[in-house]
């Protein structure tokens, strides 16, 4: 039906939505492009923003709640002769240009998966280390370099690629924890798929006052250390993951220390150590950070 299928999940934020779309409006002008928005709010609150939008969007509302959830009703949206499925957050506004970018890409490096960059926008007042330590903000690489860690952030995947591998699904036993596209990139990867990266397919995120602090960013690196710590589970046993995650954490710590005697401020990448290692252990504990579970749900998994 399209050459593009874009697919956004949603919940609870018509405004940065909103936002969004209007990005999107000058991208898709000419172009054979489908957009689909899944609300995972069973009220449907993106309901108005869709409808009144110039863009032709296929708005679904998908009651059962977790981000994963929400996702593969956009899988459910797929049809037989769309060519790629392009993923982005409802949080996030386009470059011009984007998609021409990761079209370009694709056929240049006849990739299965080419992603690009998230720029997170700070806010004003943000605490200077936040962005001297390199927290928040995602690394960048060259174009044609190999895509580590897709998201559905900022992702093109060639659809009959999916589809030679049975179409898979996002795990949604990872909903309420978050990491579900990392699980399905991960199992994207293992199986062969060729994932490049795309530097000139700029989208920016605005980060929220009440996520620029160190709270925050310690609990997202804990939930984060979850996420691959539920992954590890699956390769070795609970006592090797432990062992595994006391070892970084050790590490984290030596290499924090470094950073302070040499004066460079605490860096993320030392921090990571730390927050990766408890992850580790409370995945092997089943202490999960729930980062979007919601007043009346619980997590499996």
């Amino acid at each position: 039906m399209a050459e593009f299928l874009i697919s956004i999940a949603t919940y609870k934020r018509p405004d940065l939505l909103a936002d969004l779309l209007r990005s999107l409006e000058p991208e898709v002008a000419g172009e054979d492009v489908r957009i689909v928005v899944v609300d995972n709010h069973a009220e449907g609150t993106a309901r108005e923003v869709c409808e009144t939008s110039p863009l032709d969007i296929d708005y679904i509302v998908e009651p059962r709640p977790g981000i994963a959830a929400a996702r593969n009703r956009g899988l459910d949206r797929v049809a037989a002769d769309d060519r790629f499925l392009i993923f982005v957050d409802d949080d996030e506004r386009v470059h011009p240009g984007w998609l021409r970018a990761l079209a370009d890409a694709q056929r240049q490096y006849d990739a299965d998966v080419i992603s690009g960059p998230v720029i997170s926008v700070l806010p004003a007042d943000a605490p200077a280390w936040i962005a001297r330590g390199g927290f928040i903000q995602r690394a960048r690489f060259r174009t044609g370099d190999p895509s580590l860690s897709p998201a559905t952030n900022n992702t093109l995947v060639r659809l009959d690629y999916l589809r030679s591998l049975g179409s898979p699904r996002f795990d949604e036993s990872f909903s309420m924890t978050g990491g579900s596209d990392t699980a399905f990139f991960r199992a994207l990867r293992a199986a062969g798929a060729r994932m490049i990266w795309c530097d000139e397919a700029v989208v920016d995120e605005d980060v929220p006052v009440e996520r620029a602090n160190l709270a925050w960013i310690w609990r997202r690196g804990i939930r984060e250390g979850n996420v691959s710590g539920r992954m590890l589970l699956r390769e070795k046993s609970r006592p090797a993951v432990v062992v595994a995650g006391l070892a970084r954490i050790g590490y984290g710590v030596a290499a924090v220390g470094r950073d302070v005697v040499l004066q460079r401020g605490v860096q993320a990448r030392s921090a990571a150590y730390i927050t990766r290692g408890i992850g580790w252990i409370g995945a092997s504990r089943g202490r999960l950070v729930t980062e979007y579970a919601r007043p009346t749900e619980s997590v499996e998994g």
